[in-house]
């Protein structure tokens, strides 16, 4: 099965927004087994929109349309695909009860603009929106089915997952069963990744590297003529992945690396404290997105100026001009200030110069120390020289901390 997956509006045509339901989908099917054979992207015209449905017609079994289902007069999917179908459009009393159902539990009234959205073309599968309020369809002409989601891409992931890949796992039957995971890395570049997994490839298993600043994922699927078939050899392939990569390996479910932490804090029934500088709050940031972080989360300070550092965490003012705030010292002293000042079981300080402007010869910008104290292991800090951006520095810090604290149940620090 050849499926064409087409992106629609102004927006992506324009550069402003990036397609990132291409990307998410392409890479979903691709991994899941199916032939991504063509991706277009067209503006909000109808005229276009109609060609570009005929030419996917003729070279495409299944062809996925996002976008273009809303309520503004610049959503012409629908009545583009109507005309192209050469069908009329009429109302969808399900689509209507369930974007009413919705509107109501936001007190609001379903107004004449959204009715447009419920007016689908006739003869038409509906795909109800249990994430929006823009319901979807499928229509099928001349052995090929054209599936229309909504361009959000929140909605439009749930109903691929929900209606579109069944389906076409359906229309599929010989299709072997799969499986995928992601498994994520943290601390080498992709060349020494790749490196270490030289000769690792073998029958039925597809390897896939994607870099994600700093991180480098590994989506890994696998294939045979049973489910349990895929999922042993998935099994057996992750084991050799962690067997090279070793420690490097944050995680073979795809978690992101503050949810690693969190499930090892919660393991080890211990909690965490942090206190900032240059990261100004990020650390914390990223630790309570996760839900029931306040399990094990106590407390966040952002001690950016000395006088924070002094008064707040009790770090000593001569230990801070003898050494300078973005020192050994001072980070340890922060650790260390944090988790008596919260009675948490960890602490964790950051101080550096995320830049543009402070550097000097002997700390110039992208120098970061971070200090890491616990009543079991006592207190640590290592010292990092980070490049890039103010933003990059900053991001690449909290990683490099919530890795420290990873590594530290694992004996590596």
């Amino acid at each position: 099965m050849r499926i064409e997956i087409l992106t629609t509006g102004d927006e992506l045509m324009s550069g402003l927004t990036r397609d990132g339901n291409f990307q998410w989908s392409g890479e979903t099917l691709t991994w899941l087994g199916f032939d991504v054979a063509y991706h277009t992207t067209v503006g909000d015209d109808r005229l276009i929109l109609k060609s570009v449905f005929n030419t996917a017609k003729n070279r495409a079994d299944a062809v996925i349309v996002t976008g273009g289902l809303g309520p503004t007069p610049d959503d012409l999917t629908i009545e583009a695909a109507a005309e192209f179908f050469n069908v009329g459009l009429e109302l969808s009393e399900p689509a209507l009860e369930m974007m009413s159902e919705r509107f109501r539990k936001i007190k609001r009234e379903v107004s004449e603009t959204n009715m447009k959205q419920v007016y689908l073309p006739e003869g038409c599968r509906v795909l109800l929106n249990k994430w929006g309020t823009a319901p979807g369809f499928s229509y099928e002409i001349e052995k090929t089915v054209f599936f229309f989601l909504p361009g959000v891409p929140k909605e439009f992931r749930a109903m691929m997952e929900e209606y579109v890949i069944p389906e076409l796992k359906k229309r599929n039957p010989q299709m072997k069963k799969s499986c995928m995971r992601l498994v994520k890395t943290f601390g080498l570049p992709e060349s020494e990744v790749a490196q270490k997994l030289e000769g690792i490839e073998r029958e039925h298993v597809k390897l896939g590297y994607r870099a994600h600043f700093r991180e480098i994922h590994l989506r890994v699927s696998t294939f045979g003529d049973s489910s349990s078939e895929a999922e042993l050899l998935m099994k057996e392939f992750i084991e050799e992945i962690c067997a090279r990569l070793g420690s490097y390996v944050f995680t073979t479910e795809g978690e992101m690396l503050e949810e690693v932490v969190g499930s090892l804090l919660t393991h080890n029934n211990m909690t965490l404290s942090a206190a900032e500088s240059c990261t100004g709050g990020l650390l914390s940031h990223r630790i309570t997105n996760v839900p029931g972080s306040s399990s094990y989360f106590l407390q966040g300070v952002i001690s950016y100026s000395n006088e924070a550092k002094s008064e707040i965490l009790g770090v000593p003012m001569e230990l801070i001009e003898s050494h300078g705030a973005v020192s050994e010292p001072v980070v340890k002293a922060m650790a260390q200030g944090i988790r008596h000042l919260s009675g948490s079981d960890m602490g964790i300080g950051i101080s550096g110069i995320a830049g543009p402007g402070g550097g000097t010869l002997e700390k110039p910008v992208g120098t970061v120390y971070i200090g890491l104290d616990s009543e079991t292991k006592g207190t640590l800090s290592r010292k990092f020289q980070f490049h890039g951006t103010r933003e990059e520095i900053k991001l690449v810090t909290v990683l490099k901390a919530l890795d420290m604290i990873r590594q530290s149940f694992l004996n590596n620090v």
